[in-house]
């Protein structure tokens, strides 16, 4: 048998390189599908389709409710599956496809809400205001802080229209738009500032700028991004369980197992460049512009088109390890279990309840995927990439250092530090290990939105983003650490549990962690929906702000940095709250390094007796 890990005893199976490989090819490409649903979905839902706030926020929630309810029972169905494969190894085969469909379904939706582009400001004819101030035409808006005057240079609120009373079109068949002029109400001084008249315009414009549905359309629009989510939950489940269940059946030594836990974290990291996806999308916009699309449309096709693109690449990396592994330890439950049977398990094993409770109050990390994406593409590049990356057609240097500076803390730490985790573990105890990352852990995500303060609102100085790397780098290297050290020691309860009951439940205990993971991510919805309904960083006030960006808005100072502020504040205050948290129900933890090693041993003698006396009787 090929050994691949640190074992030098051959009797003891493990894994190759090959499949190592293989299987950590499979991991990279599940990952990236994950993050694009997990960073990617949140963003193009609420700012490129512009669904409300709070029906993001109860669909996230309640769909990440249900999967956390749904894991188990799939980890039940693992379990119980035999197969001339094993019973992890026909779900990687056979799913990876069906995971590929589900991912593109939620893009393939409509637009909550859509531009109304029939009006354009005319500053050359302001003077004509006279003419219609004391007419009914004149129409008044309040616009941060400011009230306005409306007027149609024509005379008209209606359309144009031609000889046979069909709406007026140019050359290039759109409809001739309505020029309107605009002043301020209390001095009745025309706007001169083209930028500010048209983002007040945008405001004006059917309840600022863009038209909402209503009645049946609303409905079914927000019903297809609740249904085809929760679909793309529940078949990525069906992979998910067996993808990570599998390592515990790849080899029979606990330092293999640890190390293709630490490797298979860190290159679950790896996939984070699914992360990406919202940062490239808008890179696709100009090739639907050419089409004739306005920009809210060419974007939404932008997203589809990337989202079918990193799909398909990253199931066909998925299929790897369904290709790829082999399941070397073959121990047969002495009996299975119901879902309800498997429930109780899962609770009753001590050590593993206390990993669940811990990682169910660190539900807000999870904030840092649902709000992350979001922060970079309007903190630091004002929603428009091009724009703020290239000035005059040079690439802007400095800030594409500073971006760098950034994500080498942040990648850094969430995949270079985990990789000593496994060196760590053989001088320290887990669950001390565990307990340090929980509670230091905290420091530095406090410090974040503590920086952000301090800095009035601007960390993007020099120094400012130096502070913010290191910040980044000791968060992400906590919670990367506790990533690791949560999947090797849900691995030793699936080893207490087999050798207490003689059942060995890889599935439903490694459910368990995307119990967590799902679960985690519901609640953390549910805090970032609140937050952004308190500030009103929600469907028409997204698509506002987008228009006020594209006409020279600055997001840090939007709205009197309120959204920024908000964004900051989530991906800070609540995680640290939670890391602290995370620390009590392990302060006591049930399984000690020496009691894994004692069990572990005497379940690997058990097994190689039993093949010895199978042997003997063939």
């Amino acid at each position: 048998m090929g050994n691949a890990g640190s074992n030098p005893n051959p009797n003891v199976k493990t894994y190759t390189k090959k499949e190592l490989a293989g299987y950590l090819t499979g991991l990279a490409g599940q990952n990236i599908i994950y993050n694009i649903i997990a960073t990617g979905l949140a963003f193009y839902f609420q700012s490129v389709i512009f669904l409300p706030a709070i029906a993001c926020s109860l669909i996230f929630a309640l769909a990440r409710v249900w999967d956390a309810i749904n894991d188990p029972m799939m980890g039940t169905i693992v379990d119980k599956t035999h197969t001339k494969w094993g019973k992890c190894k026909p779900y990687l085969l056979f799913v990876p496809v069906v995971i590929m469909v589900t991912t593109i379904l939620p893009f393939l939706n409509g637009m909550y809400a859509e531009p109304n582009d029939l009006h354009e400001v005319t500053l050359q004819e302001q003077n004509a205001y006279v003419a219609f101030a004391e007419s009914d035409l004149t129409k008044e808006l309040e616009y941060d802080g400011v009230k306005y005057l409306f007027v149609p240079a024509g005379g008209t609120w209606e359309l144009q229209k031609d000889a046979e009373g069909k709406t007026l079109m140019d050359a290039d068949g759109n409809i001739v738009k309505t020029k309107v002029m605009v002043y301020t109400a209390d001095d009745k001084q025309p706007v001169t500032d083209t930028a500010l008249a048209e983002t007040v315009l945008q405001e004006f414009q059917s309840e600022l700028g863009f038209v909402k549905k209503t009645g049946t359309k609303a409905v079914l629009i927000i019903a297809w991004a609740a249904i085809s989510y929760i679909l793309w939950g529940m078949t990525y489940t069906i992979g998910d369980i067996p993808l990570w269940g599998v390592t515990s059946l790849m080899t029979e030594d606990q330092n293999d197992r640890a190390k293709v836990l630490t490797l298979a974290r860190a290159v679950a990291n790896v996939g984070m460049i699914g992360t990406l996806f919202t940062m490239i999308a808008p890179a696709f916009q100009g090739m639907f512009k050419a089409r004739g699309m306005d920009e809210a449309h060419s974007l939404r096709m932008a997203y589809i088109a990337l989202a079918v693109v990193m799909t398909v690449f990253a199931s066909l990396l998925f299929q790897v390890a369904g290709l790829s592994v082999k399941e070397k330890v073959e121990a047969k439950n002495e009996k299975t279990y119901s879902i309800k049977e498997n429930f109780k398990i899962m609770f009753g094993n001590k050590p593993f309840r206390q990993i669940l409770i811990s990682g169910i109050l660190r539900s807000p990390i999870q904030l840092l995927a649902i709000v992350a994406m979001t922060l970079v593409m309007y903190y630091f590049f004002n929603n428009n990439i091009g724009a703020t990356l290239f000035i005059d057609g040079a690439l802007n240097i400095q800030l594409v250092l500073k971006i760098l500076i950034l994500v080498v803390g942040l990648f850094g730490g969430m995949i270079g530090f985990p990789l000593i985790v496994p060196k760590l573990v053989l001088k320290f105890e887990k669950k001390k290990l565990y307990n340090f990352f929980s509670l230091v852990g905290a420091i530095p995500f406090a410090c974040i939105f503590l920086f952000f303060k301090l800095s009035k609102g601007n960390v993007l100085t020099w120094v400012g983003m130096i502070v913010m790397a290191v910040l980044f780098f000791m968060a992400a290297a906590s919670m990367g650490s506790l990533n690791v050290l949560q999947s090797v020691m849900i691995a030793d309860c699936v080893d207490y549990e087999e050798y207490y009951s003689g059942n060995r439940p890889d599935g439903v205990f490694f459910s368990g962690q995307s119990f967590i993971t799902k679960l985690s991510a519901g609640i953390a919805s549910l805090i970032s929906g609140a937050v952004y309904a308190i500030v009103q960083f929600s469907d028409k006030n997204v698509a506002l702000l987008n228009n006020a960006l594209i006409n020279g808005a600055d997001f840090k100072t939007y709205n009197g940095g309120k959204f920024a502020a908000a964004m900051f504040f989530l991906i800070s205050i609540p995680p640290a709250i939670g890391m602290i948290l995370a620390a009590i129900p392990t302060l006591k933890y049930a399984l000690p390094n020496n009691e894994h090693k004692r069990i572990l041993d005497a379940l690997v003698a058990k097994r190689h007796a039993k093949e010895a006396l199978e042997d003997e009787v063939q």
